[in-house]
């Protein structure tokens, strides 16, 4: 059959010489979509059936209508037609397509040295099928159509490199017909952006047909992935969601993304494709984890390619995944093998038409190892010389003893790229120090060539070798496009690096960084990671070092901590002597605050992190106040009040030229250690000047600051202030908005602290039943979030309610538990609580000597730290132990002194009580007059705990 050759509208086809142009320029064809547009052309006017071009394409192997479908698509997108209002390509439904552009006509074929065109290039995907590969693709079929009844997918195809797993997806794909997201895993040196090829693959997701779904559901469920993706959504929305998404933990993201699939319609499936995972990072391996252990229905299936031997040797955190999945049944493994001397057979019959030597067959498998790369290359590098050439109507085959082409695939690709004119040479070595991808625009710029003509050279590569091709453009912020060009494995690329001098490489590495930072200019936040790598492999630590801050603050905004803390290390390492103290404060900040998502905040590691970081004195950089208020709550949770008041008044004295914010956090933190201290009056001024702040200024301020919302923060300290010093209403308010504005915002920590501050304030009042509802809620919080909290607070407080619901021992064991924990992970600031209710807890089941040992712990603790709050509580519960032992004398003076320091500190609520027991005790202690004026303050409240002083009083 002649091939044809012809023009229509604006375009020339030249099936010979394998082109298409449009007005004289070259349009990039998938290869297929080529073919079909040559079978359409060659009968105008005529419907060729689908089954006619299924067997003229593919000779109607293993290919269903779905794929054909695609691959018109594609043909219709490079001409630029629209199925609706079709110019070129008509179809006939259910029956076929029509070529129905007049043909113009025929041009005459350019004429070569070359009496008839070499075998053409090819992969192993021959004639519509993957060779050697039928039983991993009808493995990777049934997994689809799983996944299209609802069954989540999880599937891995392993192999090393060369083995063909790209080959066998992209085959898979066109087949399936799926809606297909694709992210690409790149090898990082140092730290990576987390979750980066699943933003990639969701960006493409967006942009398909029908992509405002998967918006919609990002918008509804998945917040914080979609404020990743900021060109979806207004300046508004993203407001918004910032405030949404603030202090986002990683558990929310992995959750979320979670609920995103599950909103996937059942008529939408929708196929992830991530290749090479064996560099992915490490909170898109938790994400694999997550959704593989997930449960329910989804029209979802995630396909990931990977190098097993890269994940032993770099000790990669998807190993263990991998043998969990394996074990549990939770995921499917395709491991491709190398080919047979039977596959290569195979390959070589469909690509040259049969007639293929034995002998040949099998030292091209004892020669390539049957490595799919390797063998493909082979047989191109024989073609290209001639040593492997048309004779007559067959094929003329070397010497099958002694192949004389190179004995490795890296050695056969250096012989392809020595065959490259010099300047083709020059410019993909370049190429090379990008990636597996690259632009040309800022290609062009490190060349110091015009674009055009870089254009130029880089199509003219292409087709001289079959590894480098045109994937698509992209717009760059200055308006220009941007053609993008990909090496079509990573070995070619790795060949060329590796083949350039030291010193260019690094210079090269230098201009790379330079032209991309150009080209994103202020979107370059996006590709800091790559940024950072450029420079540091181009011997610029201190600039990868300030990349690497924002890859550890973009890291902290995706609740990805260890990729946070491994960015932050890294820049400090690079740095290390050179950065000046604002620098190195930053990261040392980020260090710190990272780790308090991995640790409780009075971990010794935390600790150490922000006491580094105090330690540079760099009291005007930016980062001092955040700074500041890391090593505050390092104090204050370990109950180390001293250091925490002195660091609380620096804030205090940044704040008064500094913003919103920084006021709103000194505020906090001076009322919330007058508050432990039992300075009741200050307390409330400091509380409430920051819930001033918050109700004015609040709603602008970037959420990312706070460890968790201010504003609740606020709320739930002053709440406590104030049930103490006799306004119960005001605090009941208090906690039930805390809480309503914490569920608002989504914020898990902001969430466990209005739950546990309205725990708190019932179990002082002894509504032990609230206690009980709020303490499971927290756990259940903890638990969903995986927030690194202590059993502390809420675990003494939910053994309380136990004990008050008749579960006394299950109760008090809780209660001891976690005051050891609180106690092994420095979390003291709350242990004076304990002791109080420890003390309540053994009484009421009748241990009289556990609890005199607890009440004397406590008082003594709160002494020696300052936690004058509760100590007026722990005095009357002394008190009334000495008055049961007979010991009146020391049981008055005790007695005495609660009263005497609660009312100095204007606690209402514990000076009542302490009159309410000096009153039942029938000491000289009792004043009437002053018991009712404190009842009279909590009148109406239905607290048990204040009936029964009322009851007294009567």
């Amino acid at each position: 059959m002649e091939p044809i050759h012809t023009r229509f509208g604006p375009f020339r086809l030249d099936e010979a010489e394998a082109l298409l142009e449009r007005d004289g320029q070259a349009v990039e064809i998938p290869p297929r979509a080529f073919q079909v547009l040559c079978e359409l052309a060659r009968r105008p006017g005529q419907l060729v059936t689908k089954d006619a071009l299924l067997d003229a394409v593919w000779g109607h192997r293993h290919i269903n209508e779905s794929a054909l479908k695609n691959i018109v698509s594609q043909l219709r997108q490079s001409l630029g037609d629209d199925a609706r209002e079709s110019r070129f390509i008509e179809t006939a439904p259910r029956r076929g397509y029509r070529f129905i552009a007049p043909l113009g006509e025929p041009v005459a074929v350019r004429t070569t040295a070359i009496e008839a065109p070499p075998a053409p290039k090819a992969s192993l995907q021959e004639q519509g099928e993957v060779v050697g590969r039928d039983r991993p693709l009808a493995q990777l079929h049934t997994a689809w159509g799983a996944a299209q009844r609802g069954q989540r997918q999880l599937v891995f195809v392993l192999g090393d490199a060369g083995v063909g797993k790209s080959t066998l997806i992209e085959r898979f794909v066109a087949e399936s017909g799926a809606r297909v997201a694709f992210g690409q895993c790149i090898e990082h040196y140092g730290s990576g952006e987390p979750y980066m090829p699943v933003f990639e693959a969701l960006n493409i997701l967006c942009r398909t047909d029908g992509g405002d779904v998967v918006v919609r559901a990002m918008r509804e469920v998945a917040p914080t992935w979609l404020l990743q993706l900021p060109w979806f959504v207004n300046d508004e929305d993203r407001r918004n969601l910032q405030r949404e998404a603030a202090g986002a933990t990683q558990d929310r993201m992995l959750r979320e993304f979670g609920e995103l699939v599950d909103r996937m319609p059942r008529d939408w499936p929708v196929l992830l494709v991530l290749e090479d995972l064996h560099w992915s990072d490490h909170a898109t391996v938790q994400l694999l984890g997550y959704l593989a252990h997930r449960r329910g229905p989804a029209a979802f299936m995630v396909l990931g390619t990977l190098r097993p031997t890269e994940l032993v040797l770099e000790d990669h955190p998807l190993a263990g995944l991998r043998l969990q999945l394996r074990t549990r049944r939770l995921c499917v493994e395709l491991d491709l093998e190398s080919l047979s001397e039977a596959d290569i057979g195979a390959y070589l019959g469909a690509r040259l038409g049969g007639g293929v030597p034995e002998a040949f067959v099998r030292a091209l498998h004892a020669h390539t190892s049957g490595l799919p790369l390797f063998v493909v290359n082979v047989v191109d590098e024989l073609v290209n010389t001639g040593a492997l050439r048309r004779e007559g109507g067959g094929w003329r085959f070397p010497d099958a003893a002694a192949l004389t082409v190179p004995h490795s695939v890296i050695a056969l690709i250096e012989t392809q790229i020595a065959r490259l004119p010099a300047e083709h040479r020059r410019v993909l070595g370049a190429a090379s120090v990008s990636g597996v991808e690259f632009l040309h625009v800022p290609l062009a710029e490190v060349m110091g060539l015009p674009v055009d003509s870089l254009h130029e050279m880089l199509g003219d590569a292409s087709r001289r070798v079959s590894w480098l091709s045109a994937t698509g453009a992209k717009p760059l912020a200055d308006g220009r496009i941007a053609s993008r060009y990909a090496f079509g494995h990573a070995m070619y690329r790795q060949v060329l690096y590796e083949r350039l001098a030291p010193a260019q490489r690094l210079q090269w590495h230098r201009q790379w960084a330079a032209a991309l930072a150009s080209a994103y200019a202020g979107a370059a936040g996006e590709i800091a990671a790559e940024l950072a790598l450029h420079y540091e492999r181009g011997g610029l630590a201190m600039a990868a070092a300030e990349q690497l801050a924002i890859v550890s603050a973009r890291a902290l905004e995706r609740g990805a901590a260890h990729e946070a803390i491994a960015a932050a290390r890294r820049a400090l390492e690079l740095g290390a002597g050179q950065l000046a103290k604002p620098q190195e404060l930053e990261l040392r900040v980020l260090d710190g605050v990272a780790l308090t998502r991995l640790h409780v905040v009075a971990d010794p590691q935390v600790a150490a992190a922000f006491n580094r970081a105090l330690a540079l004195r760099a009291e005007g950089a930016p980062a001092w106040p955040r700074a500041l208020q890391g090593a505050w709550w390092v104090h204050y949770a370990r109950g180390e009040m001293g250091p925490a008041r002195s660091l609380a008044v620096q804030m205090l004295a940044l704040a008064e030229h500094g913003d919103a914010g920084l006021r709103l956090a000194a505020h906090n933190a001076m009322g919330l250690v007058h508050m432990m201290a039992g300075e009741l009056a200050p307390a409330r001024v400091q509380l409430e000047a920051a819930l001033d702040i918050h109700a004015n200024e609040g709603m602008d301020l970037p959420p990312a600051r706070f460890v968790q919302d201010p504003g609740v923060e606020a709320m739930c300290a002053l709440a406590l202030v104030l049930w103490v010093g006799g306004e119960p209403r005001r605090a009941r308010e208090l906690v039930r908005r805390a809480a309503e504005l914490a569920a608002a915002s989504r914020h898990a920590l902001s969430e466990v602290t209005a739950l546990l501050t309205g725990a708190i304030l019932h179990s002082l009042a002894r509504e032990f039943d609230n206690v009980f509802e709020l303490t499971q809620r927290l756990y259940a919080v903890i638990q969903e979030h995986a927030l690194p909290t202590a059993q502390s607070d809420f675990g003494w407080l939910h053994g309380r309610a136990l004990v008050a619901r008749g579960q006394g021992d299950e109760g008090l064991l809780l209660m001891r538990k976690a005051a050891r924990s609180a106690e092994e992970t420095g979390m003291c600031f709350g242990l004076c609580g304990y002791h109080t209710h420890h003390v309540s807890a053994c009484l009421a089941v009748g241990l009289v000597e556990e609890a005199r040992a607890s009440v004397d712990a406590g008082i003594a603790l709160a002494e020696r730290i300052g936690g004058h709050l509760v100590l007026p509580a722990l005095l009357r519960q002394r008190a009334e132990m000495l008055a049961r032992d007979g010991d009146q004398q020391t049981a008055e003076a005790v007695l005495r002194r609660a009263i005497v320091l609660a009312r100095a500190t204007g606690s209402a609520y514990f000076e009542l009580l302490a009159l309410a027991t000096a009153r039942g005790l029938g000491s000289p202690l009792a004043d009437p007059a002053r018991l009712a004026e404190l009842l009279a303050l909590y009148e109406g409240d239905p607290a048990p705990h204040l009936d029964e002083a009322r009851a007294g009083a009567r």
